[in-house]
């Protein structure tokens, strides 16, 4: 063993911080292109509306949703779910409206409607016999 390797080994470990001992999660998205607005409904399974923060800034939505662990009766003989963060951004641009963002959780479902501004919607334009 090197010197180096030895200092490195005698070293205390320094204790995790608490994003090293949570798991962070990406969640499965379906975004629509509604034309006046922007869709996106988020699979966030076990969150709490209280535990879920949405942002709109300079063009970034971003999504954060903490989920607390699960109490199970008795002793867990097997666990496949895995507890921890979801976060997740897209870059949208400026073209939306940020104070009419809204947001809904029901159901493990986080729905974001992204309204456009007005400026930028879609329109149709009549077009006259001229």
């Amino acid at each position: 063993m090197t010197t180096s390797a030895m200092k490195t080994a005698e070293r205390p470990a320094a204790a995790p911080t608490e994003a090293e001992t949570t798991l962070t999660y990406q969640p499965n998205v379906d975004i629509c292109d509604c034309g006046r607005e922007v869709l996106i409904v988020a699979d966030i399974p076990g969150a709490h509306t209280d535990g879920i923060d949405v942002s709109f800034e300079d063009g970034v939505l971003s999504l954060h949703a903490r989920v607390p662990a699960r109490e199970l009766p008795g002793r867990a003989v097997r666990q496949e779910y895995g507890i921890g963060s979801y976060r997740r951004s897209f870059r949208l641009g400026d073209d939306f409206d940020a104070s009419q963002i809204t947001a809904s959780y029901r159901h493990g479902l986080l729905t974001i409607h992204v309204p456009r501004l007005p400026a930028v919607r879609p329109r149709k334009v009549e077009v006259r016999a001229g």
